[in-house]
């Protein structure tokens, strides 16, 4: 059991297991379908993303501010990649490598509420990301408005590399433990200055952030792909609970509260340090009663391998701390990752090698 702790599963037989995976699979559906969770002490109150009214409308959101590129003006060159929810390209915009973000149509398909809170926070969300400017965040160009058979769209900065989850899957891209701390600390730089802005991001994770390798000794790391992540929350039903379950915090499971701080993105991130420590997927072969169970309860983490030194591991376990509270800020992990990083590049601190 990749990552897990095989006896998480031998406490069950088959009938128990499967009557304890639906009982919680369906107290955690319940919990994300409920309306998005307050923020703590007044902290990013100035991002309620709430269920929108039954009459939902742009608000406070003045779309005439944003870049809005017309459909013609793109060239779609190659496809990155499709989900339920939206097809990423490699296309150009005036002669610019771009990735462009095309929400399917049949996002769109239901009750017309929902089709309203889906256009509603799609241009919720492309109205942050066109103020968000940092070397660690992902650059958003605009957006390409539907109309005349053409799917709501963004245009993002082209990131050579892809995601950090299939660069750290594929063989022939060795990553050594410096350039393991380099990416781990933009990402960590990325998202210090998202929660600066008031963002919390909730869906952290190696397939969000992306990476240009380009320069063999500096490696670029940057967060992207939170854009969507609200649209994706709010029909988890329909797909998207799998790739997220493992990096969610407990407080986001538990349905104990309705109150969660930015702390959520911190647990997220000491999962992200173990993946990119050892390459591997989380929890890869446990059933999802198991894992919601496990993190919920606080018995189950990813398990720290032996070639793991011990600043990386410290600072791994306090990020996924079971109480948010003692959990350190992005401002914190980021100076000590750079303190590491800095230690590394000065030939000290290469305890560990890569699992791949």
């Amino acid at each position: 059991m990749a990552g897990a702790d095989s006896t998480m599963m031998s406490d069950f037989d088959d009938s128990q297991l499967k009557e304890t995976e639906s009982m919680q699979f369906e107290a955690m559906m319940e919990n994300l379908q409920s309306p998005e969770p307050q923020y703590e002490d007044g902290k990013l109150d100035n991002r309620n993303d709430g269920l929108p009214p039954r009459d939902p409308s742009l608000g406070d959101i003045d779309i005439n501010t944003l870049q809005v590129i017309q459909n013609e003006d793109l060239e779609e060159q190659k496809e990155l990649g499709s989900g339920t929810f939206g097809t990423v390209y490699h296309g150009k915009w005036r002669g610019t490598d771009v990735a462009i973000k095309r929400l399917k149509k049949n996002c769109f398909t239901g009750r017309s509420s929902e089709q309203e809170r889906l256009t509603l926070e799609f241009w919720r969300e492309a109205d942050i990301l066109s103020k968000l400017h940092h070397p660690n965040v992902v650059a958003f160009y605009g957006v390409v408005q539907d109309g005349h058979g053409v799917a709501l769209a963004t245009v993002t900065e082209y990131m050579v590399d892809g995601s950090l989850r299939n660069v750290l899957l594929r063989k022939d891209r060795f990553l050594d433990r410096r350039k393991r701390l380099l990416i781990a600390m933009d990402a960590a730089f990325g998202m210090e200055y998202l929660h600066s802005k008031n963002i919390v991001h909730f869906d952290l994770k190696c397939d969000n952030l992306l990476v240009n390798l380009k320069d063999p000794q500096r490696p670029i790391c940057k967060v992207g792909d939170f854009g969507l992540s609200k649209i994706k929350r709010n029909t988890l039903v329909s797909g998207g609970v799998r790739g997220t379950l493992p990096w969610m915090a407990p407080e986001l499971l538990n349905g104990s509260s309705n109150k969660v701080s930015e702390k959520v993105d911190v647990f997220s991130f000491g999962i992200v340090l173990w993946e990119i420590l050892t390459g591997e997927d989380p929890y890869a072969n446990m059933h999802y009663g198991a894992i919601i169970g496990g993190i919920v309860n606080n018995t189950l983490r990813p398990t720290i391998p032996s070639y793991c030194d011990s600043e990386w591991g410290i600072l791994m376990e306090q990020c996924w701390a079971p109480n948010p509270a003692v959990r350190p800020s992005f401002t914190e992990i980021a100076s000590r990752l750079r303190i590491m990083s800095a230690a590394a590049s000065q030939g000290k601190g290469h305890g560990h090698k890569a699992s791949k």
